[in-house]
């Protein structure tokens, strides 16, 4: 698996829980495509252990023609200071007899004598004398780390190009740090927020249908002008204000890959804290959440094994385009028959794109994973595709996320 390039400084907190009301079932506006040319680049810094500041927001994130620093840092609410440590290839902490922690790949952690842990995929846990607790092929790094769990309902915070972005997580009632597990994260849609995508009977319902199978990460956009702000605390469209990649019509690139570098930093937040199994991470959006599950299909396509975008097009436009010939996933994808926000033939399109770089052929046969869905024929070994439509309009149809993490569950 390709490493993204990005330098990541990450610190953590817990914000407030968030009260939870039903969302209303008005449209989704949606951007029509993607556009701009601004770059935007990344570079990493140091990792500050101990706390620092409050959780308030940052400055917005330029979109001139100029590249973007990016780097993430993250504070916590008692607001003391730390130390550091260096997060270079080279550095290292010692740990126990002779132990070190190498933070760039192939560093290893010393857990007594002669032991170590790889900091790269499918790394080992030294315990004892010599001995090792394999976390199983793909277990990250935090695999055997003991954690406390976060509540679901309390927005979590990264800073990633001195701007505050806030997530939800969750983590599985009996979460086992030996055993890796599918990481997922939940996408919503344009002036939409995280609460409504996690907890919403109207939502995904990703909580109960993995049924403690998986870690589940709600991250939440930025509103139109680009400021951070703590997302609203009620589950509700069209107050929420938040989008991806930039406000519409078209997203702004340097917005984009902020975006972009915020899904780096929990990527690394949650391999680092917990035992995620590297080669299962996994993506569900709907709307303009489904645009930027279709983007990181094509911008980080060594990260996601599988995608299911809801009434999403994309990458990049109304006709998708990807400069990573590479980018092919397992996906399943769902269309409504009377969407007029996102149109049948934008999804179609979508749908076309994807059968492309699947290699697979323009029969289909019913699938197993639903009346109204079918699956593309000859497609590349590991690469399935499956189209699903409903007769309804611009919304995520009742069991559909329990139909993704199926699919999920369904790959090798």
């Amino acid at each position: 698996m390709r490493r993204s390039g990005f330098g990541l400084t990450v610190l953590f907190t817990v914000g407030v829980a968030t009260g939870l009301t039903a969302c209303s079932s008005d449209a989704d506006p949606v951007d029509t495509g993607a556009g701009g040319s601004s770059g935007t680049s990344t570079s990493g810094g140091s990792t500050t252990s101990g706390t620092s500041g409050a959780t308030s927001g940052g400055g917005a994130v330029g979109s001139g023609g100029a590249g973007t620093a990016a780097s993430t840092s993250a504070s916590s609410s008692s607001g003391a200071g730390g130390d550091s440590a260096g997060v270079g290839a080279a550095g290292s902490t010692g740990a126990g007899d002779g132990g070190s922690t190498g933070t760039g790949d192939g560093g290893s952690t010393g857990t007594g004598d002669g032991g170590s842990t790889g900091t790269g995929d499918g790394g080992s846990t030294g315990a004892g004398d010599g001995g090792s607790m394999d976390p199983g092929g793909g277990g990250s790094v935090g695999c055997g780390k003991a954690v406390t769990r976060p509540d679901p309902r309390a927005q979590q915070t990264l800073t990633v190009g001195g701007v505050t972005r806030y997530f939800l997580i969750h983590v599985p009632e009996n979460y086992d740090p030996s055993k890796p597990l599918p990481l997922v994260f939940g996408i919503h849609g344009l002036n939409m927020n995280n609460v409504w995508a996690a907890h919403d009977n109207s939502g995904f319902q990703l909580i109960q249908e993995t049924n403690n199978q998986a870690l589940l990460i709600y991250p939440q956009g930025l509103p139109a002008d680009g400021q951070s702000r703590p997302p609203s605390t009620q589950s509700q469209w069209g107050t929420a204000d938040s989008n991806w990649g930039g406000p519409p019509p078209s997203a702004n690139r340097a917005r984009l890959d902020a975006d972009l570098a915020f899904f780096d930093a929990m990527l690394e937040h949650a391999k680092a804290s917990y035992c995620v199994d590297t080669k299962r991470v996994f993506a569900v959006g709907f709307s303009q959440g489904g645009f930027m599950t279709n983007t990181l299909g094509c911008e980080r396509s060594s990260v996601f094994r599988g995608l299911a975008p809801v009434a999403g097009w994309g990458p990049n436009a109304s006709q998708p385009t990807c400069s990573d010939a590479s980018a092919a996933h397992a996906l399943i994808q769902t269309q409504g028959d009377t969407d007029t926000t996102v149109s049948p033939q934008l999804g179609q399109s979508t749908r076309d794109f994807w059968r492309g770089r699947n290699g697979c052929q323009a029969t289909t046969m019913r699938s197993s994973f639903g009346d109204s869905c079918v699956e593309y024929q000859g497609c590349k070994e590991g690469q399935p595709l499956v189209y699903c439509t409903h007769p309804g309009g611009h919304s995520v149809p009742s069991g559909a996320g329990g139909r993704a993490w199926r699919f999920f569950q369904s790959l090798k």
